[in-house]
């Protein structure tokens, strides 16, 4: 016996193809939840054509739906990593197709047009967490009535590495804290107060050769004078000026430090303590060519 001619597997009617359609978006719509979803800019080094960082500037409201509804997918806390304890939580969400395609400022962001893209990120505000999309399936269910109705988006939790976010959202913005952050202490006497996310630059001479380093803010203590780095990109210099291009901000670097740094989720860090406690028993100065020379002075 051959299969129903009222239920084809494709051909399908517009009507009961737009039917099916408003139930997936009624369903989503009651179910859902507003999340943001966040597109994904890559900084290429065009020398080596290699990622340097991965920028997020925009997030747009979107509603989907929790698929497992259970509770977290994967393998949740596996403890058996060689670098520790590694969390790889996973959800799974449904977004319709049809409010994905009236969201032409979304899909003219993303890399790969008309559909979610994997390597984008997914903010939950209930749970103030960030996941990042792994696998887009764009046909399941398959083929209802000839046509597909959502986007189904398996999501894992995000290991945050060499990402800058920039969206104009607070609490999404504060992931970025997370990062490597280098402290360096500022002279007395400077000009203004830096603004958190500016870049930051220093221009100095080096062997005849013009050298420009530049960073970018993460945090700024005026009474202190401490002003925490990350995204490096050049080496910095002690009695040198570091000049904020957005706040036109100048003071004077008094000291800093390559491994002392502040990361939020790693406060037992000893970095420092073995770095001080080596440079007691071996010879790093230059003249030893099995030395490191400036791993305290320079980054």
């Amino acid at each position: 016996m051959s299969k129903s001619v009222y239920f084809p597997q494709y051909g399908g009617v517009n009507t009961e193809q737009s039917l099916v359609q408003d139930l997936v978006d009624e369903q989503i719509h009651l179910f859902g939840m507003d999340l943001f979803y966040i597109p994904k800019t890559m900084l290429i080094d065009r020398s080596l054509n290699d990622v340097v960082l991965n920028e997020f500037r925009e997030a747009h409201l979107i509603e989907m739906m929790l698929i497992n509804v259970e509770g977290f997918g994967g393998s949740g806390a596996v403890a058996m990593s060689k670098f520790g304890l590694k969390l790889s939580d996973e959800i799974t969400l449904a977004v319709s197709k049809r409010k994905w395609s009236l969201k032409p400022d979304l899909m003219s962001s993303t890399s790969v047009p008309g559909r979610p893209n994997e390597g984008d990120l997914i903010y939950v505000p209930m749970t103030k967490n960030i996941y990042e999309i792994k696998f887009v399936e764009r046909e399941v269910p398959f083929y209802q009535l000839g046509k597909n109705y959502i986007f189904a988006l398996t999501c894992e939790l995000l290991q945050n590495a060499d990402n800058l976010f920039d969206t104009g959202n607070e609490d999404i913005d504060d992931y970025k804290k997370e990062n490597y952050v280098f402290p360096v202490y500022l002279k007395a006497g400077g000009v203004g107060n830096y603004a958190i996310g500016e870049q930051v630059q220093q221009s100095y001479t080096l062997g005849g050769s013009s050298v420009v380093v530049t960073a970018t803010v993460a945090a700024w203590n005026a009474p202190t004078r401490k002003l925490d780095l990350t995204y490096i990109d050049g080496v910095l210099q002690q009695n040198v000026e570091l000049e904020g291009l957005d706040s036109n901000s100048t003071w004077e670097v008094e000291s800093f430090s390559t491994i002392d740094f502040d990361i939020d989720n790693f406060d037992n860090a000893q970095n420092k303590y073995y770095e001080d406690k080596a440079d007691e028993i071996l010879d790093f100065s230059e003249g030893n060519p099995f030395g490191e020379f400036g791993d305290m002075g320079v980054f």
